[in-house]
């Protein structure tokens, strides 16, 4: 394969070549029905192609050893850039670097994306409230305005997703410590949830948590924001029979050992289902971790 082809990528860079076996494993994590098509793969209409051997040159020096697998979309995409994140995600999980439009990023580096769990339908501000305050030892909770909001979870680049979602938790934390300030002066709407929120020890910002289309809230360093999930990620299809659109809680936060746990406790209590920020299905914390 040319090498200007592998530098346009989308292409995972791996340190090692892997079996074909178990690079069908992995795709599987992010469409169940991918198949073998000779030496390749496909999910959707996208193809994996046998991972060849390429110079390092390919990501500046950073491997000694480039086995070079590129991702090809062959037709529609059932969401933005599934094909990227494709690459992206087998990248990750087998200790490698992402290539794409001659950038060389590792994904194991990024700490702004985070799993989400996937639901069939949206719980209110209060179904959510109840469920964070019935899980064992959870922490102190707030619920953000609608100032804070983000409406999409596929944007038209994914680096605009870390910095929209940069930019939203640098909002929330500014509302958060002006609700503080003006704690004294606040509503009897506010008072009321606040009253609400010391029985249930999760704590709540007035609004109208119902009429907002996004809703914030923080469990201790963890972030958690509901938004509807564009597209349809293969990864989840067992739910549209339920459901005519989906509905992400999006977790943020440094420990990717904790967002992970509280994922897999607020995916079994809402029956959902847990992908990572590529779109990969996730069953365990340790699928959220980098190869050790």
């Amino acid at each position: 394969m040319a090498k200007r082809r592998l530098r346009t990528g989308p292409t995972a860079a791996l340190p090692a070549k892997p079996s074909q076996a178990d690079l069908l494993r992995l795709v599987r994590l992010a469409d169940p029905e991918a198949r073998e098509d000779g030496a390749d793969i496909v999910a959707l209409d996208v193809r994996v192609h046998v991972p060849v051997e390429a110079e390092p040159e390919l990501v500046g020096g950073e491997l000694e050893q480039v086995w070079a697998c590129r991702v090809v979309a062959e037709g529609p995409l059932p969401f933005d850039y599934f094909d990227r994140y494709l690459a992206e995600g087998i990248a990750f999980r087998l200790g490698g670097l992402a290539v794409c439009r001659g950038e060389v990023t590792d994904p194991a580096d990024s700490d702004r994306g985070g799993p989400a769990v996937i639901l069939p339908e949206r719980p209110t501000a209060d179904e959510l409230r109840t469920v964070l305050s019935a899980l064992d030892d959870s922490p102190k909770a707030d619920v953000g305005d609608e100032a804070n909001s983000v409406t999409d979870t596929a944007p038209e680049d994914p680096t605009a997703t870390d910095a929209t979602t940069t930019e939203t938790d640098a909002a929330a934390d500014t509302a958060v410590d002006t609700e503080t300030e003006a704690e004294t002066g606040a509503d009897a709407e506010a008072e009321a949830v606040a009253e609400v929120a010391e029985v249930a020890d999760i704590s709540g910002v007035a609004g109208e948590d119902d009429k907002q289309d996004d809703f914030l809230y923080t469990v201790g360093d963890i972030r958690v924001l509901v938004v509807p999930e564009k597209g349809r990620p293969p990864a989840v299809q067992e739910l549209l029979p339920f459901a005519t659109e989906l509905t992400a809680i999006e977790l943020r936060g440094d420990d990717p050992e904790k967002v992970g746990a509280l994922a897999l406790r607020l995916a079994d209590a809402l029956n959902g289902l847990i992908v990572d920020r590529w779109r990969f299905r996730i069953d365990a914390v340790e699928d959220l971790l980098p190869p050790g």
